[in-house]
């Protein structure tokens, strides 16, 4: 541990933000992701490299694919080499287990390790940029109506999300996905955002037109005092191009005087590094660039493991 220090720092989701403290962001991170969790030790010339796997029960049974997430990854100072062995037999250990898809989010600075899991076979399938603001600072010169999303926004929202596809997100990126299974995702994702797995849906006030457009968020408020600061996500949206233009930057202004108002300081949401238009949009409304992350998996057999789950 004490060697992945401050490498390790890097996969908090929150390591940007300079007023919060290192110590409480790497106790929430081993919390989460290591303490008393179950891993595959592979020995190293070094000592132990330890791999620590989730099964995720939700998504496999959602996309029909035994599904792991691999949360964190504990090494002594190793060759490029060493490690990439180490990671060969973490491939190993998932055919072994069943698994037929891993992935993770690794930070950038996680260098040796995202090229030692390269040469094991797991591949790039997206780049995500952090983006964040002081909400205390934030300041927007029009203010737009916006209301709370219902039940009965469900169907207009869900298609919103199955058809403005973005082909560089995890989901539409990765082959391991059929395009029509990763647009039925996000159309899930915002049906159980509405049903209360997010804290607040924002959609257009546009009384007796549908929504069109949505963002959603967490409050995080269970994080707070462990962090010692106030800390919110944006993490889901989509705007029909035709009927609802504009409205992308009308949301996450509006989202952001949500969040202050909720008590949170801050902000901070993901896009991928090719989305141009939305770094465009988050800068001009005084949101800054946090840090990259990449998103890694793996999948034997992709070919076959695809033809049964289109």
């Amino acid at each position: 541990m004490a060697n992945r220090r401050n490498t390790l720092f890097y996969y908090s989701p929150f390591n940007f933000i300079r007023e919060l403290k290192t110590a409480p962001q790497l106790e929430l991170l081993t919390q989460a992701r290591i303490s008393g969790k179950p891993y595959l030790g592979v020995e190293t010339p070094a000592g132990e490299c330890c791999f620590y796997l989730e099964a995720l029960a939700w998504d496999t049974a959602y996309f029909g694919l035994r599904t792991h997430k691999l949360q964190a990854v504990l090494y002594p100072k190793v060759s490029l080499a060493e490690l990439a062995q180490a990671c060969r037999t973490l491939v190993q250990h998932l055919a072994d287990i069943g698994s037929q898809y891993c992935f993770l989010e690794i930070p950038a600075e996680d260098i040796l390790l995202i090229q030692a899991l390269g040469i094991a076979g797991f591949k790039l399938v997206e780049t995500r940029l952090t983006y964040y603001q002081n909400l205390t600072e934030y300041s927007h010169p029009e203010r737009f109506a916006v209301r709370r999303a219902t039940e009965a926004d469900t169907d207009d929202l869900q298609h919103v999300a199955r058809t403005m596809r973005n082909s560089f997100d995890r989901f539409h990126a990765d082959p391991i996905f059929s395009p029509e299974k990763a647009d039925e995702f996000l159309a899930t994702y915002v049906q159980q955002s509405i049903r209360g797995f997010a804290d607040v849906v924002l959609v257009p006030d546009c009384p007796g037109e549908a929504p069109g457009a949505f963002l959603t968020a967490n409050y995080q408020r269970e994080l707070w005092p462990a962090l010692g600061l106030p800390v919110a996500k944006m993490v889901l949206s989509a705007v029909s191009g035709a009927s609802r233009q504009g409205w992308y930057k009308k949301l996450i202004s509006e989202m952001s005087y949500h969040l202050r108002e909720q008590g949170a300081v801050y902000a901070f949401m993901n896009t991928q590094a090719t989305n141009r238009a939305v770094f465009h949009t988050w800068e001009s409304l005084g949101y800054r660039l946090g840090g990259t992350t990449h998103i890694l998996s793996y999948s034997p057999g992709l070919e076959q493991i695809r033809s049964q789950c289109t």
